[in-house]
């Protein structure tokens, strides 16, 4: 299959076709006057192209249809077999930095979020298990909404993961706490919180979205930590913390990245230069 093919299987017309051809040659040019070869290209390799465009004084909206190109020329790549992983991902010129893990937290500050947490009742106990899903698989929200009771497998201290537009499904181990919290949240909290729904977590009122409710718990543990943000931040934390324990391949398995591009992301050696060539390339305004 060509690239032309290719763009049009995902359903774009003739002229744009055209035009991410365009981008493409001029990308190919210019690892060619690198003497840069295709399957060396990274993230930073990225990086310094949209420097030059810059430099180029190229609008923020051509580098960024340019690099958008650059993503599907990849991902076409990918799909041949050329190459087994993708340098390139949702890159945009001001903004991306925020994508960037930063600002972390380091492995007892999100034990202490956990055990500080205090339970007052039905709801606070149901946002306990929700910290737990956080501190210790780091779900993301998309995760935690999809979930069902049947996803648990506490007799093997276990709990699957369903696949989300994102992230692939897993299987994670749960902590022995976890368990016993769990445990009671099913037999019973839950029947006392919601009756209309087969999810094993709603808002109030049986609402199918957790945002209000992340939102409640965000406030009371930034009074345990006033670092704390949101719960990506939670979960950019524990992936990170991973790394130090885990190999790449295990810990993108465990994140559910769909690419091991996603978790290099989070390799402590890594971040901070990441974020020096973000800063450089991705100006905050």
């Amino acid at each position: 299959m060509s690239f032309d093919e290719y763009l049009k299987e995902q359903g774009f017309k003739s002229d744009t076709v055209n035009q991410h051809q365009a981008y493409i040659r001029y990308f190919l040019c210019w690892l060619t006057d690198m003497g840069i070869f295709l399957n060396n290209v990274g993230y930073s390799e990225i990086l310094d192209f949209a420097d030059s465009l810059k430099k180029e004084e190229k609008s923020i909206n051509q580098i960024n249809r340019c690099l958008k190109s650059i993503e599907y020329y990849f991902s076409y790549i990918k799909k041949e077999n050329k190459i087994t992983s993708l340098p390139i991902s949702n890159v945009k010129l001001k903004g991306s930095i925020r994508n960037i893990p930063h600002d972390l937290l380091e492995k007892t500050e999100l034990e202490e979020l956990y055990e500080k947490y205090e339970i007052k009742d039905e709801r606070t106990h149901r946002n306990k298990v929700i910290l737990g899903l956080l501190v210790y698989q780091a779900l993301t929200r998309s995760e935690l909404e999809m979930l069902r009771p049947e996803h648990l497998k506490l007799r093997e201290g276990k709990i699957h993961i369903p696949q989300t537009n994102k992230n692939n499904s897993r299987n994670l181990s749960l902590q022995p706490h976890q368990i016993l919290d769990l445990q009671e949240y099913l037999l019973i909290v839950r029947p006392k919180l919601q009756s209309k729904t087969e999810r094993l977590f709603t808002g109030r009122n049986d609402m199918e979205s957790l945002k209000n409710s992340l939102l409640h718990l965000n406030h009371a543990l930034r009074k345990i930590n006033p670092k704390l943000k949101n719960a990506m931040q939670i979960r950019q934390s524990v992936i990170t913390e991973w790394l130090k324990e885990n190999n790449l391949r295990t810990v993108q398995y465990m994140a559910g990245h769909r690419y091991v591009s996603s978790t290099e992301l989070y390799q402590t050696n890594n971040l901070e230069d990441l974020k020096e060539a973000l800063n450089k390339h991705h100006p905050l305004k």
